[in-house]
């Protein structure tokens, strides 16, 4: 065994410790594979950071093959037992980490070789049936997984049987899908070993006569600290959303994913008028909040304290962009306000802001913006830091475009 093998064996037997696998990337390089070597070193970087980080932003925008996609090495996957394939994004921190199964039975069969040969930490189950819960709650490889997702949810005796394993020692990341369907489900969640550790809850609420998990955890006395909570494409309403961030259960939230649900002006209101002193990035993409929605929004306590705000696809008029543009934004990073009406008007009310002159992302594409809304993005005094401009889709002459290009370069997408 050389060295290159000897350090992967200690990150396999130590998959939480980075140090060893920016020693690996070192002698990935050393042996004539710098390309790996940097993949790793970067996956390592962004995994410590926000997403509006400058580094996370460079990554994102610029080296995205090297940041997630993994550049070749996506089409070199090596194969996996039959039951058994690798996850939509298959790296954690560099390596090969994450895997779906289609069901529990495929995961324990396989689970002494998988976690041999990769330090696998995250896994998605696309069936957690009753028949094979407690055969992986015993398995002892659930001790490296960081994340679970549970694809189409489970019912309660599943729910039971599986999230009281006591192999679950490192989990803090849990996904459950649109089939979480009974009260009863619900409280196994909320009431079982894992739930009290998590930092991480994504949860599909699409169906008639789903368990609310929202109500569940926002009643909770003692919540999990959260710190990243996704409720994207559930049917959440104004009334579960005032009921969900006025509660506990959002405190420590520093991300919160609304993306999806027909929240309108009332929802915004709601969320508004709640206290979230840690949040920092916040997805309203499709939410229909309207002009009087942002106007509620841009009062928020919590608002001046954000680094990320999506709020794309609303076809929100030009006022929504002026209010925001006269909100306090000294701390914002990232701006997407992308599919919506803009307009001339307000892409002026951005580039006159001086409240945006930390801004590192802008993105107004299909957003109804001419000739006059270049030009003034093109020459405001504001925006010298942005380090992607995304003006894509709106009807620019090419003599405008030249003049855009000529002050941000090759930091505009047109």
């Amino acid at each position: 065994m050389n060295d290159r093998e000897a350090l992967y064996r200690a990150v396999l037997d130590n998959p939480d410790d980075d140090t060893l696998r920016l020693v690996y990337a070192d002698a990935l390089e050393e042996s004539g594979d710098p390309r790996r070597a940097t993949f790793v070193r970067t996956h390592v970087e962004l995994s410590r950071i926000p997403e509006y980080d400058p580094a996370s932003i460079r990554a994102r925008y610029y080296d995205k093959k090297q940041k997630s996609a993994g550049g070749r090495w996506i089409a070199e996957l090596p194969p996996l037992p039959n039951g058994l394939s690798w996850g939509r994004d298959p790296f954690r921190r560099g390596m090969l980490g994450a895997i779906q199964a289609e069901d529990g039975a495929s995961f324990v069969a396989h689970a002494d070789e998988l976690f041999a040969q990769y330090p696998i930490e995250s896994l998605e189950l696309k069936n957690a049936q009753i028949a094979d819960a407690a055969t992986i709650a015993a398995c002892p490889w659930l001790n490296r997984l960081r994340s679970l997702s549970l694809a189409q949810g489970a019912g309660r005796p599943t729910i039971q049987r599986l999230f009281d394993s006591e192999h679950f020692e490192r989990l803090t990341e849990l996904h459950l899908g649109s089939q979480l369907t009974t009260p009863a489900a619900v409280t196994a969640v909320v009431r079982s070993r894992v739930f009290a550790r998590l930092t991480g809850l994504s949860a599909r609420e699409d169906r008639p006569g789903a368990g609310s998990l929202i109500s569940a955890l926002a009643r909770l006395p003692n919540p999990p600290r959260l710190k990243k909570l996704d409720f994207s494409s559930n049917r959440l309403s104004a009334e579960s959303l005032g009921l969900l961030v006025t509660s506990a259960a959002v405190r420590s939230v520093e991300e919160l994913d609304l993306n999806d649900n027909s929240l309108r002006a009332q929802g915004l209101t709601a969320l508004a008028g709640a206290t979230l002193p840690n949040l920092r990035i916040l997805h309203l993409l499709q939410t229909a909040p309207a002009v009087e929605g942002v106007a509620a929004l841009v009062g928020a306590s919590f608002f001046p304290e954000l680094r990320s705000l999506s709020l794309g696809g609303n076809n929100l008029a030009s006022t929504a962009a002026t209010w925001i543009a006269g909100a306090p934004t000294a701390n914002l990073r990232v701006l997407s306000l992308h599919d919506n009406r803009v307009g001339d008007r307000g892409a002026e009310s951005l580039a006159k802001s001086a409240n945006l002159t930390g801004l590192l992302v802008l993105d107004v594409a299909e957003s109804h913006i001419g000739d006059a809304g270049a030009e003034a993005l093109a020459r405001s005094e504001h925006l010298s830091n942005l380090m992607y401009l995304n003006l894509y889709g709106n009807a620019i002459a090419p003599a405008t475009t030249g003049r855009v290009r000529k002050r941000f370069g090759d930091r505009v997408f047109l």
